[in-house]
């Protein structure tokens, strides 16, 4: 992810500065404890595709990570 954007993007919820998670796959939020997935090189950041961080860090690295499909919420 390109560090300028990275600068400019918040939380939708909390208003706080986003960091890019392992792997590049989400952006965390801190303040919130959930990460917002990175799906095709494009960032969702919307609430419903939120994630809890402990569904995340229970993952192990050789599954692949759970995330919000765009597809999901309609």
């Amino acid at each position: 992810m390109d560090s300028k954007l990275l600068e400019i993007l918040a939380c939708p919820r909390s208003k706080q500065p986003l960091t890019l998670g392992k792997g590049g796959h989400y952006l965390i939020c801190e303040s919130e404890s959930v990460a917002y997935p990175i799906i095709d090189g494009i960032p969702y950041l919307v609430e419903s595709s939120a994630i809890p961080l402990h569904d995340i860090s229970v993952a192990s690295p050789s599954e692949p990570l759970p995330h919000a499909s765009p597809k999901d919420s309609n």
